[in-house]
């Protein structure tokens, strides 16, 4: 059902788009002496709402740097990545968080392949926000320890650090709908990490001191949602994202018909402006 209506959105946008460009050049007969006519399209959000939760449909995002022991660490670099319709967009590296120093010993989490998996957009306050959902099985952190045995030379040792494991997690953007390369796209403005840190072995009141105040790990926690969250914005931001995005909604949308100038958002509407094309005959 909720494919069908996606496809009945899709529809009666092109619809919308082909009825505006016949009304143009039916009505107005000197239009037909241009290959172009400036035109303006009003679109409810929405209308607009199911179009952008399909075509994000594609995004993939999956976090992770936990690797091997690599004689200096379990680091294992540019093993995060962003990807849109199987496409790579982008990998990048996300370091370790170093929690504690004791003894000699560096105490570090790790963050394990945890993948991105159901899209969900909803329109509000003039922009459009983007729930990304995260497959969460097993522990989302894990705790490594090394030590250094000699100037170059590290070993592993036991961490004392507890997994951690998130609830709920998800990715948390808002999108703003920008012209792009004669099409529709989108700008993240924000984007923050979600999810309550579920510590089964804090639980104790002992315990539970241990991690919050001495090793405070939902502290470290937060900061490192951040990061990762910092690091996803300009990575979905970047040139080659925005041009799949607006490849995407030209095939879907505009087709041959139309090219976008510029786009205006009001308290009700998104107002895209540009060009209708003419047929050639």
């Amino acid at each position: 059902m909720g494919m069908l209506l996606r496809l009945l959105s899709q529809f009666q946008l092109s619809l919308k788009c082909y009825a505006i460009a016949l009304a143009l050049l039916f009505t107005f007969p000197f239009v037909l002496s241009s290959n172009v006519q400036a035109a303006s399209l009003s679109f409810t959000y929405d209308e607009v709402n199911d179009l952008v939760g399909d075509t994000l449909q594609g995004l993939e995002i999956r976090l992770n740097n936990l690797g091997r022991f690599n004689g200096r660490n379990h680091h294992r670099k540019n093993s995060s990545y962003v990807r849109f319709k199987g496409k790579s967009i982008s990998s990048f590296n996300v370091e370790p968080y170093n929690v504690y120093r004791l003894f000699g010993r560096t105490h570090s989490y790790y963050v394990t392949d945890i993948k991105s998996s159901v899209i969900n957009v909803t329109a509000q306050d003039k922009s459009f926000y983007l729930s990304l959902d995260f497959e969460l099985d097993g522990a989302e952190l894990e705790g490594r320890c090394v030590t250094k045995v000699s100037r170059k030379r590290y070993k592993e040792c036991n961490s004392f650090l507890p997994n951690v494991n998130f609830t709920q997690a998800k990715v948390v953007a808002r999108l703003r709908p920008i012209a792009h390369k004669g099409s529709l796209s989108f700008y993240i403005s924000s984007a923050k990490i979600v999810g309550d840190v579920n510590i089964e072995y804090c639980n104790s009141w002992f315990l539970g001191f241990f991690c919050t105040e001495f090793v405070q790990i939902p502290d470290k926690t937060e900061k490192l949602k951040k990061q990762i969250a910092s690091k996803l914005k300009v990575f979905v931001n970047s040139q080659r994202m925005r041009d799949q995005v607006a490849n995407n909604i030209r095939e879907k949308v505009l087709g041959n018909l139309a090219t976008v100038s510029s786009i205006q958002l009001t308290d009700d509407e998104i107002i895209v402006k540009g060009r209708l094309k003419r047929r050639r005959r």
